[in-house]
């Protein structure tokens, strides 16, 4: 009965852990984040949201894209403030990169920050080439956008 019990147990105690991975993004940090100069690697910074259906498909894309190809870098962003469902959610994806959840700061000037032309839609998607290229999409995208933004092949 133990032995039965012990992994859940293991899973309990893990679960804020887990949790304590997603930094808290304020403008000032999201503006230095959408910055092309901070890429100095071919990166996707996607933007997703635990009720948005679009942004499980992007971040499925985006895992089967990074183990195709480990040259790309894949940093996710909750728009909405860390709670206990985001790790679980973002868990099954196995996203190695930064996780970032939106922190204290007002959440208009946290989008504002990341785009000024942004009106929130979900899933947004950065694509970055490493060299100073940026773009931004919002929706589903392909595997043959994100080749062409950053210049790999899957």
């Amino acid at each position: 009965m133990i032995r039965r019990l012990l992994p859940l147990v293991f899973l309990i105690a893990a679960g804020p852990l887990a949790a304590a991975d997603f930094v808290p993004l304020d403008r000032v940090a999201a503006q230095r984040l959408l910055s092309a100069d901070s890429h100095k690697q071919p990166t996707v910074v996607t933007l997703w949201s635990s009720d948005c259906n679009y942004c499980k498909a992007n971040l499925k894309l985006f895992s089967r894209l990074v183990k195709s190809n480990k040259k790309l870098r894949v940093i996710t962003v909750a728009a909405e403030p860390e709670t206990a469902q985001l790790w679980p959610m973002l868990s099954r994806y196995a996203l190695a990169g930064p996780r970032y959840a939106y922190g204290n700061d007002n959440p208009e000037a946290i989008a504002y920050a990341i785009d000024p032309a942004w009106g929130g839609e979900l899933p947004r998607t950065f694509l970055f080439d490493g060299a100073g290229r940026k773009e931004k999409l919002s929706g589903v995208v392909s595997t043959e956008v994100v080749e062409k933004a950053t210049g790999l092949r899957f």
